[in-house]
């Protein structure tokens, strides 16, 4: 499994690897070394991938940015990361009977192509072109079924010029062709259709009519028990105390004036009397070094380094992040009014759905975040009991789904027709030999 993603895109590999794990498979996930220690914890192999992800993570996704930016940004992290990576990534895959992609596109495809196996494409957001949903990293505006489609076709368009210019060299010193630029996914290795993994439950991304038959919705990937954690008697002494706080996490998130935010969201709890926890993430909102000693003693946020989600989000009572897949599914799948600060990248998209089935208030930009909009937010979100409600009764949907399961399922089924696939390709019949009458 190959992912350059955050900690929200590497948890549900994680929960994959493990049920194909039970299965009697040899899992190895490749990701950035701040992973490494839940992946090993899983008890999965670990290949760690070069680079730092805290600046990559921080570059490409900022506060105020466009898809143009989104793009420019993108090219200037592939500059110097396409080639160690391209050598790490082809290690990390030696001897694999099968690659698990994310975000990789045409880098994965041509890996797969080179050792001659099958690939998977893993998705946490719309990415195959639909009528009824904006491509996630675009702007997420109303403007009607064709404006939907476009944004698709823009963005392979981008997208698929990128891969060219940096895997065009690469493909022919291995002896491939380059992969033609296009206006859709091109899901094909030689004679192999790519089957694609959408970890996105049908409870809020309903399955597009436009989408080909290779093409899973495998429900949300998420633990199927509370993940065991003894917390500290000062931690357990706030999370007992009624009413219940919220939770305001921005995970991997490290743009942006991060203790601004912090300011931010210490004036507004004051306002309304709420208190809160705060997992300090990847260092970027709560940084230790940026927190002055009067949020350290402040009443209403107890600011922590590590709490499981599945844990933490049932003694809690709403949710405040970021928008990223993985902990917009984890909120809802405990069954708790959303509310989201959407930075850059597919988080406008899940704020939008989160808005959009009326479990939370409106999206507040990063960038446009301050004291009185983000205080009227969180009344809304407490206060509002159908917010609570719409969530509680999508959240009994969500605890049906298993969805490494299923994409358990898909991969084993998928590997083995590859293989007959191969056998068949491989085996020739032997030219008869015509007969001499004369």
């Amino acid at each position: 499994m190959l992912s350059i993603g955050t900690t929200g895109d590497v948890i549900p590999m994680i929960l994959i690897g493990q049920e194909l794990q039970r299965r009697g498979h040899v899992v190895r996930i490749a990701a950035f070394e701040p992973l490494g220690k839940a992946i090993c914890g899983a008890g999965l192999e670990f290949y760690c991938l070069p680079g730092d992800a805290y600046k990559y993570i921080g570059t490409l996704i900022q506060p105020g940015g466009s898809p143009v930016t989104f793009v420019y940004r993108l090219t200037q992290s592939l500059k110097a990361l396409i080639k160690p990576l391209t050598r790490s990534l082809m290690e990390a895959s030696q001897g694999a009977d099968a690659l698990v992609l994310t975000y990789f596109g045409s880098m994965g495809y041509s890996i797969a192509e080179k050792f001659g196996i099958p690939c998977f494409q893993l998705h946490y957001y719309p990415m195959d072109i639909s009528s009824d949903v904006p491509q996630a990293i675009m702007p997420q505006l109303r403007l009607g079924r064709a404006y939907n489609r476009l944004t698709y076709s823009l963005t392979y368009l981008t997208v698929g010029g990128l891969e060219y210019h940096y895997l065009h060299r690469w493909r022919k010193l291995n002896g491939m062709r380059a992969r033609r630029i296009r206006t859709h996914p091109d899901y094909t290795v030689g004679q192999w259709q790519i089957p694609v993994l959408y970890a996105i439950s049908r409870q809020l991304v309903p399955r597009s009519l436009d989408w080909p038959h290779n093409i899973n919705m495998i429900g949300f990937i998420q633990p199927k028990e509370p993940a065991a954690f003894e917390p500290s008697p000062s931690l357990s002494s706030f999370l007992n105390q009624e009413p219940k706080p919220i939770y305001i996490g921005f995970g991997s998130m490290t743009s942006g004036d991060m203790a601004a935010a912090l300011e931010v969201t210490i004036e507004s709890l004051k306002r309304l009397g709420m208190r809160a926890v705060m997992i300090k993430g990847w260092g970027g909102a709560a940084q230790d070094s940026k927190i002055s000693e009067r949020l350290r003693k402040s009443e209403q946020l107890f600011l922590v380094d590590f709490v499981p989600h599945s844990w933490l989000f049932q003694r809690v009572s709403a949710v405040v992040h970021h928008g990223g897949a993985g902990t917009t599914a984890a909120g809802l799948y405990a069954g708790l009014p959303t509310l989201v600060i959407p930075f850059g990248a597919d988080q406008p998209f899940w704020g939008e759905q989160v808005y959009r089935h009326n479990v939370g208030p409106k999206p507040i930009p990063r960038d446009k975040l301050d004291v009185d909009r983000l205080t009227q937010a969180l009344y809304q979100l407490v206060h509002n009991p159908i917010y609570r409600e719409n969530a509680q009764y999508i959240a009994k949907h969500l605890r049906i789904e298993d969805g490494a399961s299923e994409a358990s399922d898909v991969i084993e089924r998928e590997c083995a027709a590859f293989s007959r696939t191969m056998t068949k390709v491989q085996v020739k019949r032997p030219r008869r030999r015509k007969r001499n009458n004369a």
